[in-house]
């Protein structure tokens, strides 16, 4: 389903905001920044307050045992959190590739070198957590032939802007009608994919298995592709910490490894949701709560989505 582009008016003046946005974010301090940051997210919580009220939802179901005043602390800081996120991020976006790695640091790296190693491509995965764009540009940064997926934005100056701030890293992304392909063919040259499988899809596009312990529509492009290739599965995940972000690889899936009743796509895609649903449950409040990442699970109907970029 393609995206209905916005008016020639509107997409002029959210670019015109954004460029403001980006020149100030440029000259703040990193103190300064986390300041605004922050106040960006409370703000954003006052402002979509639908989404916060799913984000409360979702923590409800997610997390029965917790009490009310917990889960709405986890909301607040997790609005706080993504505020702060958007800001660094955009100043991340403007720093030369080559230095982006000094800005967030390898922990556990020998894990995404030996898959590389084994020379079978590897398919690198996270979720909507922590700071997955700014780990996107440091994997961008040091590895060659990367390829992704992204969905276009319905702003075309700001779809443009993007669009140049990608070219610099040199990996290649792809649109999802077009995506299978162009992975598939990285994977066989032993290149990097990543992918974000941690949002709701349509149910002819995946299979429901249990996320965060409930049914949710999730695609099994990522097992589908692992398997066709033999190709090893790295879990990786940014966080913010006092010194910028760090970036953690979690222990691979080996394909040659699996039994044969896990070498299945929905067998694989839960072992996936397993990984993400405990980081998320480990720190929750690095997780977007605000998408509605259940919802269809009953009917069926649900909108398009993406299988986002890292």
């Amino acid at each position: 389903m393609s995206r209905r582009r916005k008016n020639a008016l509107l997409q002029r003046v959210e670019y015109v905001l954004y460029r403001a946005v980006v020149r100030a974010v440029r000259s703040r301090s990193d103190e300064s920044l986390r300041r605004w940051g922050t106040r960006l997210g409370s703000l954003g919580r006052r402002v979509l307050r639908g989404r916060d009220r799913l984000a409360m939802r979702n923590l409800a179901a997610a997390f029965p045992g917790k009490s009310e005043p917990e889960r709405r602390r986890i909301a607040d800081e997790c609005w706080r959190h993504f505020g702060r996120e958007a800001l660094a991020t955009i100043r991340m976006q403007h720093v030369p590739i080559e230095e982006v790695p000094s800005h967030c640091r390898f922990v556990n790296a020998r894990i995404f070198e030996e898959a590389q190693a084994r020379g079978r491509g590897v398919v690198l995965l996270s979720a909507h957590y922590g700071a997955w764009e700014i780990a996107g540009l440091a994997i961008m940064a040091l590895v060659r032939n990367v390829s992704t997926v992204a969905r276009p934005l319905d702003n075309e100056l700001l779809e443009g802007d993007l669009a140049r701030l990608r070219a610099r890293t040199g990996a290649e992304v792809v649109d999802r009608k077009r995506a299978a392909r162009v992975l598939l063919k990285t994977l066989s040259q032993n290149g990097v994919i990543i992918l974000l499988p941690d949002q709701a899809v349509q149910p002819r596009e995946g299979v429901l298995v249990p996320f965060l312990g409930r049914p949710a529509w999730t695609t099994d492009a990522p097992a589908k592709m692992a398997l066709r290739q033999e190709s090893e599965i790295v879990f990786a995940f940014c966080i913010p910490d006092a010194t910028g972000h760090h970036l953690e690889f979690e222990e691979p899936i080996t394909i040659d490894q699996l039994g044969e009743d896990e070498k299945n796509a929905e067998a694989l895609t839960m072992r996936i949701n397993d990984v993400i649903s405990r980081r998320i449950a480990e720190r929750p409040e690095l997780w977007l709560w605000m998408h509605d990442r259940w919802k269809g699970n009953a009917s069926g109907e649900i909108e398009d989505e993406t299988t986002d970029a890292l």
